[in-house]
């Protein structure tokens, strides 16, 4: 069986949300990019529209490695007459919206199919719709695939993102000993954890759950 493929891409900025069980007025965020979050990230790029097939998507693995973990911080927002659920009046809405504050993170794509990472690496490049961390108001600090280092490595996930490069901004000063504490969430059949943010239909709002576990990267990264 042949080594499989990674996509290695950097999703770094001042503010990044990535909601997994956000409802009405309250939208949460995960301490790390969802699937959700990262596909429409890619049908951005891509130009696919909520209502389109994205099962092409389903054979891709997904992991990051988490470089940066930043703050959780919260918004409140308020609107103001808003139509009440029983259309008796109008009412005043507080809405609570989390988010992640000076986040970098490091995300792996693994597959087989060479053709759909170099076609996803080619949009990601010149992307038709603007591309944003989770929210249209969160814009990313640089391009997510660097200009210097291929984009496209022949390695597993776990492997790919062990030894992927650091940006400048969280290069570990002591790699050996620091980067033991970079997590690492990948995809795994028998995971620790279950989210359901694996996406079915966009416009639809259809997900199933995933099953996700952490592990300590024990290699050292290079440097950009």
């Amino acid at each position: 069986m042949s080594q499989p493929y990674t996509l290695l891409l950097r999703l770094e900025g001042p503010m990044q949300s990535w909601g997994y069980r956000s409802r009405f007025d309250y939208r949460d965020t995960a301490l790390e990019p969802t699937r959700s979050g990262v596909i429409g990230l890619i049908c951005a790029a891509m130009g696919i529209a909520r209502g389109e097939d994205i099962k092409k998507f389903d054979e891709i693995k997904m992991g990051v490695r988490v470089d940066k973990e930043g703050r959780p911080e919260r918004d409140y927002h308020t609107a103001l007459d808003v139509i009440k659920a029983d259309g008796s009046g109008k009412d005043t809405v507080v809405s609570y919206r989390d988010y992640l504050a000076d986040t970098i993170f490091t995300v792996g794509l693994q597959s087989e199919d060479l053709d759909i990472l170099n076609s996803i690496e080619a949009y990601l490049r010149k992307p038709i719709w603007p591309l944003f961390l989770g929210r249209k108001s969160f814009c990313l600090t640089e391009y997510p695939l660097s200009a210097s280092r291929p984009a496209i490595v022949q390695a597993t996930l776990e492997d790919a993102l062990k030894c992927a490069s650091f940006s400048l901004r969280c290069k570990p000063s002591k790699p050996t000993e620091e980067m033991l504490n970079y997590r690492l969430v990948l995809e795994k059949p028998d995971g620790e954890r279950t989210q359901y943010d694996w996406p079915l239909c966009f416009r639809q709002r259809r997900f199933k759950p995933r099953s996700i576990t952490m592990l300590p990267p024990q290699s050292e990264g290079g440097k950009e």
